[in-house]
């Protein structure tokens, strides 16, 4: 599996970003050519870990994105759960794409750091796009770097030390 180039999602209003987990026997390689096919699947980016896949996905409103998981997506046979995260801003380095992220961080953060979070966040080379999410109580990280150990090196000892941050999750990406 691979990512599929991304779509360009200037046209929607509503975004998200969705970790599936298959069943224990499912063929993920299926699902994941059924997701890139449905309208509003901007991007599939398979997944160490917890979750095997993480979806971008782009919907003109709410209500279409809402459609589009709980209808479209969770129908999927070999489905087994999902984990959605309504976008409310996104940022990116210049000059980088999601592509050249290893792995990706879920942070829980306590919303009054919100602002001085994320500028700090901005500011990190390691980080190769962010998204907040859930109103401001988490926030998505694209990470990059030279293995998986300097990535959770960053993470632990920098990003987890940061005012605000309450907890954090990693996910190693199987990106080309």
């Amino acid at each position: 599996m691979s990512i599929q180039p991304e779509i360009s999602d200037s046209g929607a209003s509503a975004g998200a970003l969705v970790f599936l987990r298959g069943e224990k026997d499912a063929d993920l390689a299926e699902i994941n050519s059924r997701l890139l096919r449905e309208d509003g699947v901007a991007a599939s980016v398979p997944l160490f870990g917890d979750w095997n896949i993480l979806l971008r996905l782009a919907a003109k409103d709410q209500d279409n994105m809402k459609q589009l998981i709980e209808t479209r997506i969770r129908s999927i046979k070999g489905v087994a759960a999902l984990d959605a995260h309504y976008r409310d801003e996104t940022w990116t380095a210049s000059n980088e794409s999601v592509q050249n992220a290893a792995a990706c961080a879920v942070l829980d953060v306590d919303s009054s750091h919100l602002a001085a979070l994320t500028a700090r966040l901005r500011a990190m080379p390691e980080i190769v796009e962010g998204n907040v999410t859930d109103g401001g109580k988490r926030i998505v990280l694209f990470l990059k770097g030279n293995s998986s150990r300097e990535i959770r090196s960053v993470v632990r000892g920098e990003i987890r030390l940061l005012p605000g941050v309450l907890r954090v999750k990693i996910f190693n990406a199987m990106f080309n």
